[in-house]
C-alpha cells in the first residue's frame, strides 16, 4: 500500500525589514578658532588713519573757511568808507509826494544824510519808519548807485472828517481813519457823525454796508453839476434806520434825504429852496423832508 506524504506549502512571512532615522544625532561641541591677530591689528591701523585724515580735512576746510569769511568781512568794512558809495549833499536824497507829512525828520532818525554810504542804507527799515507818520499811506525807497536815494511817498487823501467820541477824525478816499485831526490839520471838509468804531472795521477788505452808503452819496457830491458838493454841506448826520441827514452850510436847517435816490431828491431840494426864499418863510424851516416821492415835507421852528 502506498503511502503519500504530504508537505505543507504554506510559509510564513518574512517581516519587512524597515530602517528608522533616529532622531538622536550626535552632537557637536562649538568649535573655537583662533582669531588673527594680524587681521585686527590692520583694521585698527586703518580706522585711526581714516579718522586722522578726516580730522586733518575738516580743521583744513574750517580754517579756509574762516579766512575767507575774515577777508570777506575785511573787504566789506573798506567798502563802507569808501567815498564813491556816500552821499554827497542833500540833493542827492530826492523825496517825492510829499505835501503834508514830515520825512525829513524820519530819515535823520535812521541817519540817511550826506555822509551815509548807500551800502548800508536798508530800504524796508526807512520804509517801515516812514509809514509810523499817519499822513503817509505808503512809501518805496529805491537806491540809485552809487550815491543817490530816491524815496517816493503816497499820502493818505482827506476826504471828511468823522466824529467819534467826542473827537475828530480824518477819513481817506478809502473810509480809512488815519489820524486825529490836529489844529494845524486841513479841516474844510464835512463833518459825518452817527457812526460808530465798528462801522470802520472790515472784512476781507470790505466796507461795512452802512459805511458804503455814506460812500456813495459822497461820490455824488463829486460830481461838478451838482449844486451842492462837499464844500457847501457842512454836516452828514448817518442813522441806520432814517437814512443820511445833511446840513447844508448856507442854510441853518437839516434835509433828510434817506439811503436812495440821492439825485433826484437833491434836485428837487434845488425847486423847493427858491419858493421857501420867496415867500419869506425859509428863515422859519427847521427840517425838509424828500423822502416821500410826490411831495417834499417842510417842519418849521417853534416860534413861543
Amino acid at each position: 500500500m502506498t503511502y503519500a506524504r504530504s508537505y505543507a506549502t504554506h510559509r510564513k512571512p518574512k517581516k519587512a525589514v524597515t530602517f528608522r532615522r533616529s532622531s538622536n544625532k550626535r552632537k557637536i561641541d562649538n568649535l573655537h578658532f583662533r582669531q588673527n591677530s594680524y587681521h585686527n591689528k590692520l583694521r585698527l591701523w586703518q580706522k585711526l588713519k581714516t579718522l586722522f585724515f578726516g580730522t586733518c580735512f575738516t580743521l583744513c576746510a574750517g580754517s579756509l573757511l574762516a579766512g575767507f569769511s575774515l577777508i570777506l568781512v575785511t573787504g566789506y568794512q573798506y567798502l563802507l568808507t569808501v567815498p564813491y558809495f556816500c552821499i554827497k549833499s542833500p540833493d542827492a536824497i530826492k523825496i517825492e509826494g510829499q505835501v503834508l507829512s514830515s520825512p525829513a525828520a524820519v530819515l535823520q532818525e535812521m541817519h540817511l544824510q550826506p555822509g551815509t554810504s548807500l551800502l548800508t542804507v536798508q530800504p524796508y527799515k526807512i520804509e517801515k519808519a516812514l509809514l509810523q507818520q499817519h499822513w503817509i499811506e505808503q512809501a518805496e525807497l529805491n537806491r540809485i548807485w552809487p550815491d543817490h536815494v530816491h524815496i517816493k511817498i503816497k499820502e493818505h487823501q482827506p476826504l471828511a472828517l468823522v466824529k467819534l467820541a467826542q473827537k475828530l477824525y480824518l477819513m481817506d478816499t478809502r473810509g480809512i481813519l488815519f489820524k486825529v485831526m490836529e489844529p494845524h490839520d486841513p479841516h474844510d471838509f464835512p463833518v459825518i457823525t452817527g457812526l460808530k468804531v465798528e462801522h470802520f472795521q472790515r472784512s476781507d477788505g470790505i466796507m461795512t454796508p452802512l459805511l458804503a452808503k455814506v460812500f456813495d452819496f459822497l461820490e455824488l457830491l463829486k460830481e461838478k453839476n451838482n449844486p451842492l458838493n462837499m464844500a457847501t454841506i457842512s454836516e452828514i448826520d448817518v442813522d441806520s434806520e432814517r437814512g443820511i441827514t445833511i446840513y447844508p452850510s448856507e442854510l441853518n436847517l437839516g434835509v433828510s434825504i434817506g439811503f436812495q435816490g440821492h439825485s433826484q431828491k437833491l434836485a428837487n431840494l434845488q425847486k423847493v429852496l427858491p419858493q421857501l426864499k420867496q415867500s419869506g418863510d425859509l428863515a422859519n424851516v427847521e427840517k425838509i423832508d424828500l423822502n416821500f416821492p410826490q411831495r417834499v415835507l417842510v417842519s418849521k421852528k417853534n416860534i413861543n
